[in-house]
């Protein structure tokens, strides 16, 4: 072939490859901002895309969503997660029940000298806060790398029972703590990206930088005010490294969009008090319409399964049923629905907010414990 067909070759395939880059360019572009786990979710929020700004339109994604997208290489991103969630009424399996159940009917497993003794304090409903700060890093096209931290607060409030049986209500109170939880590294490796498609591997560690040691203040059955550890749902962190795996895909076609994700949470080894969580598994699937350019509405089903606590703290004890590690874990089913706002078609850049809310349709503990109600999620972010 000589130098002019050589440059002809040259010319025609740059025509055709500007052709296809710009039937490939959707109506609609989007952004994606992070959210609760140290991953991100996809939201229609500028211009950007997966290979570098050039608009290539996954589709909006739930606020709630974990690990859902990528930035292009030399691309930053960063993010505000606030998470919030109201828990009531304990379930054992998927039926509720009473406290006055609770400590008549569910051996405690503590004694007084050779008499057993019941549960005297139980739950009645719990509040937390979780404030997720991220930034995510574009090191490829294929790889990019995110950092999360995040500042919780939790608030339970308990009924006490006088005595060492029976259901005479001594008096209530609640209990909180606060302080930095866990701290999460995460890579995302892209599999596959047609443009309409798109399939990523999310690979990360959880470390613990959290506290396991927090104490709490609780009203006894005999009238005091007593100081102990807390309870293992009212700790800041695991304690653990935990190995964080998933897989999401995302697509989208005009206005629609959807997609579905796996996530895994597996302690790698107990931590310093003696246990660790027991392994927990999320598949999550979604669909999105986007009304005019920037707003979007989403629609989410999720279902959960949580194995128990494996191992004990000596520390955490005490008549009631939080300091058991049995009673942590089970499955659960959540609809969510939420709205997005992107901030390109109003003329605010590379910006979004997203909103996402819902709770349980279906859950079976493993109880006594208590019971999701609801849950609220919004996703802050910039891209640079």
């Amino acid at each position: 072939m000589g130098p002019n067909h050589i440059r002809k070759y040259h010319v025609a395939t740059s025509l055709l490859a500007l052709y296809a880059a710009a039937m490939a360019t959707p109506t609609h572009a989007m952004d994606m901002p992070l959210n609760p786990s140290g991953t991100a979710a996809i939201t229609d929020a500028g211009e950007a895309d997966h290979h570098g700004d050039s608009a290539s339109d996954h589709g909006k994604v739930p606020a709630g969503v974990m690990g859902a997208t990528m930035v292009g290489a030399g691309k930053f991103m960063l993010g505000y997660t606030p998470m919030f969630m109201h828990m009531s009424d304990n379930y054992i399996g998927s039926s509720t029940v009473s406290p006055q159940t609770i400590v008549t009917t569910i051996p405690s497993g503590m004694k007084m000298g050779m008499m057993p003794v019941d549960y005297r304090v139980v739950p009645t409903s719990m509040d937390s806060q979780m404030h997720m700060f991220h930034a995510m890093a574009g090191i490829t096209d294929w790889l990019n790398v995110m950092v999360m931290a995040d500042y919780q607060k939790k608030t339970m409030q308990m009924t006490t029972f006088a005595g060492m049986s029976g259901t005479r209500v001594l008096g209530s109170g609640g209990a909180t703590t606060s302080g930095f939880g866990d701290t999460t590294v995460v890579s995302l490796w892209r599999l596959y990206d047609d443009g309409m498609q798109h399939v990523h591997l999310n690979l990360g560690l959880s470390l613990p930088s959290g506290s396991t040691t927090q104490t709490m203040t609780m009203l006894s059955p005999m009238n005091m005010m007593m100081t102990m550890r807390a309870s293992y749902g009212m700790q800041l962190g695991t304690g653990t490294v935990d190995l964080l795996p998933g897989l999401t895909y995302t697509g989208h076609m005009r206005q629609w969009s959807w997609g579905g994700a796996w996530r895994g949470r597996f302690a790698l080894d107990n931590n310093d008090e003696g246990y660790h969580y027991g392994g927990k598994q999320e598949l999550t699937g979604w669909g999105g319409y986007t009304w005019v350019p920037g707003v979007t509405t989403t629609v989410r089903a999720a279902g959960s399964i949580e194995d128990r606590i494996h191992g004990a703290d000596p520390l955490i004890s005490g008549l009631m049923p939080g300091t058991n590690p049995a009673f942590y874990g089970g499955k659960r089913i959540d609809l969510l629905g939420g709205f997005e706002i992107a901030g390109a078609p109003f003329g605010l850049g590379n910006t979004h907010l997203s909103v996402e809310g819902g709770g349980p349709v279906y859950q079976d503990l493993n109880g006594p414990q208590l019971g999701h109600a609801w849950q609220l999620t919004a996703a802050i972010g910039v891209r640079f």
